[in-house]
């Protein structure tokens, strides 16, 4: 099976890299040994969705964004139908119900991550800002404290996403120059960002002082 265009429909796009304004569909050309070859629609999508990373043609990572805070809001959900299920449906007369630190953990283990986890790739300060605010209801509304985020964020040891995303990538940055410099994705790393070579060999921290011989002491 092989992708097949035929040059009437490469000029109608507009060519390899610019495509036109009228887009004709892709077709895969099946040829088949006991039948006639066959034709087949290919879907041209938006977006699509690589290991759990949303991505759209221009690689801008919003729509990364707008899932990460719906997945953190759909977490949310769970977190409360568990605190309810815990308080109200339990054959305890009691009724239990989580305690700051089992919110907390709960809130760390099943939303915190939609945040965090794809820190890496996105490239506008905006989102990281939009990621910055959900954040900070969500866990406000997890432990039912309203007031400083910041103090908030201390309190319970969440670190912002700015500071993770600058982690992330400096050790995205360290695994492609030192730990496997080899792979393809090193290779082409060290070739689209040349400006970077100098950031792998830091200067030292002291300056070097000058050599100096020590003569040794003369004889009583």
């Amino acid at each position: 099976m092989a992708h097949f265009e035929t040059p009437s429909l490469q000029k109608v796009r507009g060519g390899q890299h610019q495509p036109g304004t009228t887009l004709p569909h892709f077709h895969i050309h099946a040829p088949s040994p006991t039948s006639s070859p066959c034709s087949y629609l290919i879907t041209e999508v938006l977006q699509f969705e690589y290991l759990g990373l949303i991505l759209d043609p221009q690689l801008n990572m919003h729509l990364a964004t707008t899932e990460a805070i719906r997945r953190a809001a759909h977490g949310k959900s769970v977190t409360q139908a568990v605190s309810y299920s815990l308080r109200y449906d339990s054959l305890d007369t009691r009724h239990s119900q989580l305690t700051p630190t089992q919110s907390l953990g709960l809130w760390k283990s099943t939303i915190i991550p939609h945040f965090l986890q794809n820190l890496r790739y996105i490239q506008s300060a905006t989102d990281v800002k939009k990621l910055q605010t959900s954040l900070n209801l969500s866990l406000a509304r997890a432990l039912h404290v309203y007031g400083d985020h910041t103090a908030l964020l201390a309190d319970t040891r969440v670190p912002p996403p700015t500071l993770i995303q600058y982690t992330h990538l400096a050790q995205l940055h360290f695994r492609l120059t030192k730990t496997r410099p080899g792979t393809l994705p090193a290779t082409l790393f060290k070739k689209f960002n040349k400006s970077l070579t100098s950031l792998e060999q830091p200067p030292p921290l002291y300056p070097r002082l000058p050599h100096q011989e020590l003569t040794p002491p003369a004889p009583h």
